[in-house]
């Protein structure tokens, strides 16, 4: 087993629907997740603002053995990633709402995402962008009774009516908030599309680029997952009870 977390971050715990597909997809590996709830949400935040907050996080981050970092938020990726590359000094990936390739399939898709991913991804013909002011913070607020959050119900940047589109409306819906997988069967109750994609799997193929399977490999690999942070048992917990 390599040596050396792969350290997950996010905003809050948008980022462990990506660390559970990161641990199915590497067992040999372990990780390490920091989940910044308390400033949640990253989405309405100005761009100086998410890069002093996520440099604050990563100093806490490189105080453990960790040997790359995962930016598993749509905001920051989308803004940001660059300057944490230079700055961290380290392997960093960031996970991208999978946008131009499926403009490019011809099939009407829409974008839910925060304000800021969607100030970067513009609507245009058969592409609509929609930013949701507070969607994820009621995701967080709700952590243990989801059943309460109804996006149709928040605040958007677009004057796109959600609550009047049709099945059929869009084929494709993209997932452009890590927070969002977690209310994912609602989204596809309403749309009813043909595809549903989070960019997960594209970070993935990214990742397995770089990393490489031990050759010495055990069947029964199982990945250690540290929590860390001020909110590391709330999101642990969460962890465990989202399955």
């Amino acid at each position: 087993m390599n040596s050396g977390y792969i350290a997950v971050l996010d905003s809050g715990i948008g980022g462990i629907s990506v660390l559970k597909k990161l641990e199915k997809a590497f067992p040999f590996e372990n990780f390490l997740y920091f989940g910044d709830n308390l400033n949640s949400p990253y989405g309405n935040r100005s761009r100086q603002n998410l890069l002093s907050l996520t440099i604050h996080n990563i100093n806490i981050i490189k105080t453990y053995p960790v040997k790359m970092i995962v930016l598993a938020c749509n905001t920051l990726s989308v803004n940001i990633l660059n300057e944490i590359k230079e700055y961290s000094n380290m392997v960093v990936f960031g996970i991208f709402p999978p946008v131009e390739s499926l403009m490019c399939s011809g099939k009407k898709t829409i974008l839910l995402s925060t304000v800021k991913t969607s100030q970067i991804f513009k609507s245009k013909n058969g592409f609509e962008s929609v930013g949701f002011y507070d969607l994820a913070s009621d995701i967080e607020r709700n952590l243990f009774c989801l059943e309460k959050v109804n996006f149709l119900n928040c605040k958007t940047n677009t004057f796109l009516d959600l609550k009047n589109c049709k099945k059929g409306d869009f084929q494709n819906v993209i997932l452009g908030c890590t927070h969002y997988n977690f209310i994912k069967t609602q989204i596809v109750n309403h749309f009813q599309p043909q595809n549903v994609y989070d960019g997960i799997d594209n970070l993935i193929s990214q990742m397995q680029k770089v990393i490489k399977k031990p050759k010495s490999l055990e069947k029964h690999c199982q990945n250690k997952t540290l929590f860390i942070g001020k909110n590391a048992k709330l999101n642990q917990i969460f962890y465990v009870k989202s399955g």
